[in-house]
């Protein structure tokens, strides 16, 4: 179920924050790119709070890593890729401490 979601969550979180509300801001309000990128990776980090403060942080900083994806090859492909496995690590990491528990003897 978690892998599904790391799916959505990728690919709606970068049409919505890298794909859309970048350009819109820029557009629609006449802010610059940096104050744009700025003002969504802060909006993308404070949506995490209720992951905690260091949450925040780092979800605003994986942002600003995507948002240089997105930037400098003008898709939207690699950062919902980068997205999907950054999301994805946790299902990994859990298979593979799992495997490693499983097959140490008592």
């Amino acid at each position: 179920m978690f892998t599904a979601l790391a799916f959505v969550v990728g690919v709606s979180e970068e049409l919505i924050f890298r794909g859309y509300l970048y350009s819109y801001l820029q557009e629609y309000w006449g802010v610059s790119a940096i104050l744009s990128l700025t003002i969504v990776n802060v909006i993308f980090g404070l949506l995490h709070f209720h992951q905690g403060r260091s949450a925040i942080i780092d979800t605003a900083t994986l942002g600003f890593a995507m948002s240089q994806l997105y930037i400098q090859s003008g898709s939207l492909l690699l950062p919902i890729i980068f997205h999907i496995l950054y999301d994805l690590k946790i299902v990994i990491v859990t298979r593979i401490l799992g495997m490693h528990k499983t097959h140490q003897p008592d």
